[in-house]
């Protein structure tokens, strides 16, 4: 045990540094302002140790990612939005890295499996499935006491490619509409499809809605929880509107019940397991390299060739970001050619 002087090469402030060392366990140190107050640590630690009392870091030498999960589900689980995806994510990581001892773990590992995810996947993936080690791992360190110091926080993250644009042809449209309306065994494909072509609504947001949230009369939806947690209102119009009117006249429209529930249990709590009838609907439309995301690029694509600004599209998709809307702006070059013209027309060309 020892306690150093430490001088910050740019500050040039003074701290003390008192750090244990005991072997088979991980360094444990801790640093402060006034060397009484690291002496006085340094003293208290060694007490510790002498009656066998030491911190659960060093009682957690043996635990490993396996170990934490449990304790992380039950604490963070209930609050997340995208539970079913970190569960996925982080079960990727325990059948990697599970039974490694957590003192064990160092940056070049986590980063050597990560690049083979890069490399199967995209950097967008593997940038989601690092953050989401990240987050368990600083649980582990924070809440547990179980680590010294996250790794992944040593791992600088890939940077990621500018966000695809992919968006319906009127065509294509007409064909994915069709291809909904011949589908009868799945009727709540029609007015999901609608909504997400008209509103730019997020695939959670659609699946989540309850009939609560819904306003014919005021043609309005409130979205009380978002991906980035603001609530909004967004438009709902024709075709949509009609469509899901229509949709409702077979259903309980009690506020609390989801627009479109889960088929798997009549009494399920759950809402309506889209990916086979989205599949069926996509091979009949012949849609190729379309995932159900691009409904809502394809909702903002049409508002920016529509003469919407940036700002517009993002208040109505709830992008707080305006560099997520960014990738729209050639979309909306005839409209700002247009708007300069006419501000030419009716301010400067009777000067010349």
């Amino acid at each position: 045990m020892a306690v150093t002087k430490v001088i910050s090469p740019r500050s040039k402030k003074v701290s003390y540094r008192a750090r244990v060392r005991i072997k088979g366990y991980p360094d444990l140190s801790k640093t402060f302002a006034r060397k009484t107050d690291a002496l006085r640590w340094d003293a208290q630690t060694q007490t510790r140790v002498q009656q066998n009392k030491l911190p659960n870091i060093f009682r957690a030498n043996k635990k490993t990612l396996t170990d934490v999960l449990p304790h992380y589900a039950e604490d963070i689980f209930q609050r997340l939005k995208d539970s079913h995806n970190r569960l996925k994510q982080l079960y990727y990581w325990e059948k990697a890295i599970g039974l490694i001892p957590l003192q064990e773990l160092n940056p070049q590992q986590i980063k050597s499996i990560l690049l083979d995810l890069a490399n199967s996947k995209t950097y967008s993936t593997a940038n989601r499935y690092l953050a989401a080690l990240s987050a368990a791992l600083t649980y582990a360190t924070n809440e547990l006491n179980w680590l010294h110091s996250n790794p992944c926080l040593k791992i600088r993250r890939f940077k990621e490619p500018r966000g695809r644009t992919r968006f319906l042809t009127d065509k294509e449209l007409h064909q994915l509409i069709c291809s909904c309306k011949a589908l009868k065994r799945y009727p709540e494909i029609l007015p999901i499809v609608l909504l997400a072509v008209t509103t730019g609504m997020r695939r959670g947001e659609i699946l989540g809605l309850r009939w609560g949230q819904i306003s014919f009369t005021q043609s309005r939806i409130e979205l009380l929880e978002t991906k980035n947690g603001d609530a909004r209102s967004v438009p709902l119009v024709e075709p949509a509107s009609s469509c899901l009117l229509n949709f409702s006249k077979e259903k309980s429209l009690k506020n609390e019940n989801f627009v479109f529930p889960s088929r798997v249990d009549a009494n399920t709590s759950g809402y309506f397991h889209l990916d086979h009838a989205w599949r069926l609907v996509k091979r009949e439309a012949n849609l190729e390299d379309f995932k159900f995301h691009d409904l809502r690029h394809t909702a903002a694509s049409y508002l920016a060739m529509s003469g919407a600004g940036l700002r517009e599209i993002g208040d109505i998709l709830g992008q707080r970001n305006l560099s997520m809307t960014q990738r729209y702006s050639h979309l909306t070059q005839d409209h700002k050619i247009s708007t300069v013209t006419r501000m030419v027309a009716n301010h400067i060309s009777g000067v010349l």
